[in-house]
Protein backbone atom coordinates (compact mmCIF):
# COMPACT_ATOMS: atom_id res chain seq x y z
CA UNK A 1 0.00 0.00 0.00
CA UNK A 2 0.88 3.61 -0.62
CA UNK A 3 0.35 5.87 2.14
CA UNK A 4 2.22 9.66 2.72
CA UNK A 5 4.56 9.39 5.52
CA UNK A 6 4.47 9.79 9.18
CA UNK A 7 6.79 10.91 11.75
CA UNK A 8 7.16 7.90 12.49
CA UNK A 9 8.37 7.06 9.46
CA UNK A 10 11.28 9.36 10.06
CA UNK A 11 13.86 6.31 10.92
CA UNK A 12 13.11 3.61 8.32
CA UNK A 13 13.27 6.42 5.73
CA UNK A 14 16.95 6.87 6.57
CA UNK A 15 17.74 3.90 7.05
CA UNK A 16 16.66 3.24 3.35
CA UNK A 17 18.59 5.78 2.14
CA UNK A 18 21.49 5.16 3.87
CA UNK A 19 21.48 0.95 2.87
CA UNK A 20 20.42 1.99 -0.75
CA UNK A 21 23.35 4.47 -1.01
CA UNK A 22 25.65 1.83 0.45
CA UNK A 23 24.20 -0.87 -1.99
CA UNK A 24 23.59 0.90 -5.03
CA UNK A 25 26.60 4.28 -5.67
CA UNK A 26 29.64 1.52 -4.87
CA UNK A 27 32.41 2.88 -7.79
CA UNK A 28 29.62 5.46 -8.52
CA UNK A 29 30.29 8.25 -5.75
CA UNK A 30 33.24 8.61 -3.67
CA UNK A 31 33.89 5.50 -0.72
CA UNK A 32 34.71 7.53 2.38
CA UNK A 33 31.54 9.01 1.83
CA UNK A 34 29.11 6.51 1.24
CA UNK A 35 31.18 4.59 4.61
CA UNK A 36 30.52 7.80 6.31
CA UNK A 37 26.58 8.35 5.64
CA UNK A 38 25.19 9.01 9.15
CA UNK A 39 21.38 7.53 9.46
CA UNK A 40 20.77 10.08 12.21
CA UNK A 41 21.36 13.07 10.08
CA UNK A 42 19.25 11.56 7.55
CA UNK A 43 16.60 10.98 10.47
CA UNK A 44 16.51 14.75 11.44
CA UNK A 45 16.06 15.90 8.05
CA UNK A 46 13.00 13.72 6.89
CA UNK A 47 11.70 14.51 10.63
CA UNK A 48 12.50 18.38 9.38
CA UNK A 49 10.72 17.74 5.92
CA UNK A 50 7.54 15.69 7.41
CA UNK A 51 7.02 18.24 10.44
CA UNK A 52 7.04 21.34 8.11
CA UNK A 53 5.53 19.79 5.02
CA UNK A 54 8.76 20.93 3.16
CA UNK A 55 7.83 17.78 0.54
CA UNK A 56 5.42 15.28 -0.12
CA UNK A 57 6.44 12.16 0.67
CA UNK A 58 4.77 8.96 0.20
CA UNK A 59 5.90 5.29 1.23
CA UNK A 60 5.46 1.60 0.02
CA UNK A 61 4.21 -0.22 2.72
CA UNK A 62 3.47 -3.97 2.66
CA UNK A 63 2.98 -6.68 5.27
CA UNK A 64 4.13 -3.59 7.98
CA UNK A 65 7.29 -3.13 6.46
CA UNK A 66 8.41 -0.09 4.49
CA UNK A 67 10.15 -0.99 1.56
CA UNK A 68 10.74 1.97 -0.55
CA UNK A 69 9.71 5.79 -0.69
CA UNK A 70 9.64 8.36 -2.84
CA UNK A 71 9.57 12.92 -2.14
CA UNK A 72 9.13 15.76 -3.96
CA UNK A 73 8.44 19.11 -3.81
CA UNK A 74 7.92 22.61 -5.71
CA UNK A 75 10.36 24.09 -7.30
CA UNK A 76 12.07 27.28 -8.63
CA UNK A 77 13.26 26.31 -11.66
CA UNK A 78 11.64 28.12 -14.48
CA UNK A 79 11.27 25.38 -16.79
CA UNK A 80 9.90 23.36 -14.04
CA UNK A 81 7.37 23.62 -11.40
CA UNK A 82 8.02 20.28 -9.53
CA UNK A 83 10.76 18.07 -8.52
CA UNK A 84 11.25 14.45 -7.41
CA UNK A 85 13.50 14.94 -4.15
CA UNK A 86 14.31 11.26 -3.38
CA UNK A 87 13.82 8.13 -4.41
CA UNK A 88 14.62 5.12 -3.14
CA UNK A 89 13.64 1.38 -2.64
CA UNK A 90 15.58 -0.95 -0.56
CA UNK A 91 18.03 -2.77 -2.77
CA UNK A 92 16.39 -6.63 -1.89
CA UNK A 93 13.30 -5.10 -2.94
CA UNK A 94 14.10 -3.64 -6.21
CA UNK A 95 13.29 -4.88 -10.06
CA UNK A 96 9.85 -6.27 -8.30
CA UNK A 97 7.57 -3.13 -9.90
CA UNK A 98 7.89 -0.73 -6.52
CA UNK A 99 9.57 2.11 -8.27
CA UNK A 100 7.03 2.28 -10.72
CA UNK A 101 4.16 2.46 -8.17
CA UNK A 102 5.66 4.92 -6.62
CA UNK A 103 6.80 6.67 -9.51
CA UNK A 104 3.38 6.94 -10.53
CA UNK A 105 2.12 7.95 -7.51
CA UNK A 106 4.21 11.31 -7.55
CA UNK A 107 2.77 11.95 -11.08
CA UNK A 108 -0.43 11.89 -10.18
CA UNK A 109 -0.21 13.78 -6.98
CA UNK A 110 1.67 16.56 -8.92
CA UNK A 111 -1.07 16.40 -11.85
CA UNK A 112 -3.92 16.79 -9.42
CA UNK A 113 -2.16 20.16 -8.29
CA UNK A 114 -1.93 21.29 -12.35
CA UNK A 115 1.65 20.88 -12.68
CA UNK A 116 2.58 20.42 -15.70
CA UNK A 117 6.44 19.92 -16.03
CA UNK A 118 8.98 17.56 -13.52
CA UNK A 119 12.50 17.51 -13.04
CA UNK A 120 14.70 14.38 -11.68
CA UNK A 121 18.42 15.39 -10.67
CA UNK A 122 20.35 12.23 -10.95
CA UNK A 123 24.05 10.89 -11.59
CA UNK A 124 25.28 10.81 -14.78
CA UNK A 125 26.23 7.28 -14.72
CA UNK A 126 23.67 5.97 -11.87
CA UNK A 127 23.05 2.46 -12.75
CA UNK A 128 19.00 3.42 -12.56
CA UNK A 129 19.18 5.96 -15.36
CA UNK A 130 17.45 3.46 -17.81
CA UNK A 131 14.48 3.49 -15.46
CA UNK A 132 13.56 7.04 -15.94
CA UNK A 133 14.23 7.37 -19.24
CA UNK A 134 11.51 4.15 -20.05
CA UNK A 135 9.25 6.37 -18.11
CA UNK A 136 9.42 9.12 -19.76
CA UNK A 137 11.89 11.26 -18.98
CA UNK A 138 14.48 13.05 -20.95
CA UNK A 139 18.02 14.24 -20.16
CA UNK A 140 17.28 18.49 -20.97
CA UNK A 141 19.53 19.25 -18.01
CA UNK A 142 22.80 19.27 -16.87
CA UNK A 143 25.15 20.33 -13.61
CA UNK A 144 27.66 19.74 -10.98
CA UNK A 145 26.34 17.83 -7.89
CA UNK A 146 28.46 18.11 -4.77
CA UNK A 147 28.31 15.46 -3.01
CA UNK A 148 30.47 15.09 0.31
CA UNK A 149 32.83 18.02 -0.92
CA UNK A 150 33.44 16.11 -4.31
CA UNK A 151 31.94 17.13 -7.55
CA UNK A 152 30.03 14.35 -10.23
CA UNK A 153 28.14 15.33 -13.31
CA UNK A 154 24.37 15.36 -12.63
CA UNK A 155 21.65 14.94 -15.68
CA UNK A 156 18.27 16.17 -15.01
CA UNK A 157 15.60 14.06 -16.47
CA UNK A 158 12.40 16.04 -17.64
CA UNK A 159 8.98 14.47 -17.86
CA UNK A 160 5.65 16.53 -18.95
CA UNK A 161 2.68 15.80 -16.74
CA UNK A 162 -0.31 14.46 -17.99
CA UNK A 163 -3.74 16.23 -17.13
CA UNK A 164 -5.90 15.03 -14.56
CA UNK A 165 -9.35 14.76 -15.88
CA UNK A 166 -12.13 14.34 -12.97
Amino acid sequence: MIREAILSDSNVIAEIIVETWQKSFINIIDQNYIESMDVQRFVNIMKDNIQLNKEIIFVYEENEIIKGFISGKITEYSDHQCEIVGFYILPKYQRMGIGKILFQQIIEYFSRHNYKKMILWTLNSAKNNSFYKNNGGEITDKKILEIGGKTYDGIGFSFNLPPISN
